[in-house]
């Protein structure tokens, strides 16, 4: 064989690979059949009795949309602890410009009113026991509280997070409350954590969340968030409590999906988006996250079908799905109430996820 042949074999070879990528790139971003639309619409429907929302993008193109119950584009969702993952993203901000240096701080640097040794008062009891709590308390970082290891004595979902809640200052309450490990030692998810690093961001930002966001996150990505919720000393809930549309979280977590970048605007580093999606802390094992691999800094981390994705999640169902190497954002959305099971709605919508991923 010649070299001319060999030449026109090579370029007919590439040629067919190149239509064959073509025509399965193409495939990959087409709207799906209708008949799995439908059966796929019926068995959310059918299985989560709360179902809101759910939308799947892909390069940046809607290949499924369908809203449940009465919901529609308009509709305002709780997205209760994806907020988490909103804060994440301000804290990225706060950093690419300099007013949050090191996470490595010492929470109580920046919060220094809730640093108040007890060894300056007379005749305490157990005088030894409270200055150690002082004294561990004195060593929790902002990444501690990030990567949910502060080490407090804390359980979600319980009288006692029910009580923080309640209380006159949440901060306080988290920060009074005994330590069951070392911080830095163990996962152990809490919302307490995060209300404790909200309270510290809004110092080094020097306003609260909600303006911080509106100026460097929701106006540049033409979201209007009109909720969220404080607490009694009126810092916005950095934990919880933020409500927004379903195409308003498909534009974040195509944010997310773009790493940090919107059009021709950086809104938040790359480096920030990896740094915040990496596996800052070892989770192989999470009751409502199958197949979990990972938490970052209030994100979590999964496997759908082999593909690494990064997760928002929020009681009840509310979800911002991101896998990279599909180009893929998938949300969804529930209504709170007493159709809601909680954490089962969580578990049937991750399912869902893997046959869109299937």
């Amino acid at each position: 064989m010649n070299y001319k042949s060999i030449s026109y074999i090579s370029i007919l070879s590439f040629l067919i690979f190149f239509s064959f990528t073509l025509k399965s790139q193409t495939y990959k971003t087409k709207e799906l059949p209708k008949p799995f639309y439908e059966e796929f619409t019926k068995k959310l429907n059918d299985s989560i009795p709360s179902i809101g929302s759910f939308i799947v993008s892909q390069n940046d193109r809607i290949i499924y949309e369908h809203y449940f119950h009465g919901a529609n584009k308009e509709t305002v969702f709780n997205v209760k602890s994806v907020t988490k993952s909103v804060t994440s993203i301000l804290a990225g901000i706060a950093r690419d410009q300099g007013m949050l240096a090191d996470l490595n701080t010492p929470v109580l640097k920046i919060l220094p009113e809730y640093d108040i040794s007890r060894s300056q008062f007379k005749n305490i009891s157990d005088i030894e026991g409270k200055m150690l709590h002082d004294s561990i308390r004195k060593t929790v970082t902002l990444r501690h509280l990030m990567t949910m290891q502060g080490g407090f004595d804390f359980t979600e979902n319980s009288q006692l997070s029910r009580a923080m809640g309640l209380s006159s200052d949440p901060v306080k309450f988290v920060l009074d409350l005994p330590f069951e490990e070392y911080p830095g030692d163990k996962f152990n998810y809490s919302t307490g954590e995060t209300y404790v690093f909200g309270a510290a961001l809004s110092r080094l930002v020097k306003s609260n969340l909600k303006e911080f966001a509106d100026k460097n996150l929701f106006n540049p990505l033409s979201l209007k968030i009109e909720k969220w919720d404080t607490n009694v000393l009126d810092r916005n809930l950095a934990g919880s409590e933020l409500f927004m549309k379903p195409n308003d979280m498909l534009k974040f977590g195509t944010l997310i999906l773009n790493k940090g970048k919107i059009g021709n605007n950086q809104i938040v580093s790359q480096k920030w988006i990896e740094e915040a999606t990496a596996e800052q802390v070892k989770l192989d094992s999470w009751d409502v996250l199958p197949n979990a691999n990972g938490y970052g800094y209030y994100w979590w981390r999964r496997k759908t079908n082999g593909h690494q994705a990064f997760v928002a999640v929020g009681y009840g169902g509310q979800i911002i799905c991101i896998i990279p190497d599909l180009k893929m954002v998938i949300t969804a959305t529930c209504f709170l109430g007493e159709k809601n099971r909680g954490r089962i709605e969580l578990k049937k919508l991750h399912g869902f996820i893997d046959e869109i991923t299937k």
